[in-house]
């Protein structure tokens, strides 16, 4: 795999004409736009997708950033072939070949993904406004000269989070969308570069992160609980991960994130029941289950005590 190294930003548009990869079929960009002529203008293109067996092998003049959001299947790409599962994702350059199939076409068992694409032209404009890092634009650069594709892994959702402001801009087209498809993209990017190189500089990245203290080891107490806030979580189990006292782990989690560690729980719960009710059609009774509530008339009172209205009042109020 290529290497990121350091050095000035270059620009990755190449006037000589790509010498694509073997491929059944070569998607333009602008073949993205043949039923939606309203998106032409824009610099990001933005979709989610349910993969099938009808679309070929193929590659395409743009970059891709794609991710697996829901179910199984495998991925040919170049000369390998990988099954792939939600959080999984990959950085395309332009002319590489590949296809995504299905583990299953039977109901319920879709391969869906997300996809986030845009020019090389696009890229150098996003990664110059932000006056990104030279290691990350090296990094693109040299994929797209060696004609070598990135895979990692999601974590933590970071990626699906992404991808669905990505989708609900791209979508939604509300006042200021397009800043913020850049934007997002930008990050996106970033969190691309980030994983590869956890993945294949571990080292390097040792040596940038910060000697371990007691309050990096609370920042991990604390993404243990974004992710599992559903669950069951005791004070006891969390205290003993970090080998301090109940006590002791209570003031430095207060010290960490302003709340008591039973206030923060609540507050994750309900932050998750506030999407669900405006992202779902699912019965309020069984956003709570989801949540980690069982009493209706507990998890009422508490969403209202965090939110100021009720959940009904929350699903129905303009967002």
């Amino acid at each position: 795999m290529t290497q990121a190294r350091g050095g000035n930003t270059r620009t990755m548009t190449d006037n000589s004409i790509q010498n694509f990869s073997k491929g059944e079929r070569l998607l333009p960009y602008a073949s993205l736009f043949q039923t939606d002529h309203e998106s032409q203008q824009l610099p990001i293109f933005v979709n989610r997708v349910h993969e099938s067996f009808d679309l070929v092998m193929h590659a395409h003049d743009f970059i891709e950033i794609c991710m697996v959001t829901e179910g199984t299947g495998f991925h040919y790409i170049g000369d390998d072939q990988m099954p792939v599962s939600r959080g999984d994702l990959f950085f395309i350059p332009v002319g590489i070949s590949h296809v995504f199939r299905p583990s299953s076409t039977a109901k319920g068992r879709s391969l869906i993904m997300y996809n986030c694409i845009f020019t090389t032209e696009q890229l150098d404009k996003l990664l110059q406004a932000v006056y990104a890092d030279p290691q990350i634009s090296d990094l693109l650069n040299e994929l797209h000269k060696a004609g070598q594709w990135l895979h990692v892994r999601d974590r933590n959702e970071e990626g699906q989070q992404l991808f669905h402001k990505l989708h609900d801009e791209f979508t939604s087209r509300k006042p200021g969308f397009t800043a913020n498809l850049c934007a997002t993209t930008i990050e996106l990017l970033i969190m691309v570069y980030r994983r590869w190189l956890e993945k294949s500089q571990p080292q390097t990245m040792q040596q940038q992160q910060p000697t371990p203290t007691a309050s990096a080891s609370m920042q991990q107490i604390v993404e243990q609980i974004d992710a599992n806030c559903t669950t069951e979580l005791h004070v006891a189990d969390m205290a003993a991960q970090l080998g301090i006292s109940e006590r002791h782990f209570q003031r430095g989690f207060k010290k960490a994130t302003g709340m008591t560690f039973l206030d923060y729980v609540q507050s994750a719960r309900i932050d998750l029941s506030c999407k669900l009710l405006l992202r779902t059609d699912a019965r309020i009774s069984e956003i709570a289950a989801q949540a980690g509530y069982q009493d209706m008339k507990f998890f009422n009172e508490l969403f209202k005590k965090k939110t100021g209205v009720t959940p009904r009042q929350y699903r129905l109020s303009p967002k």
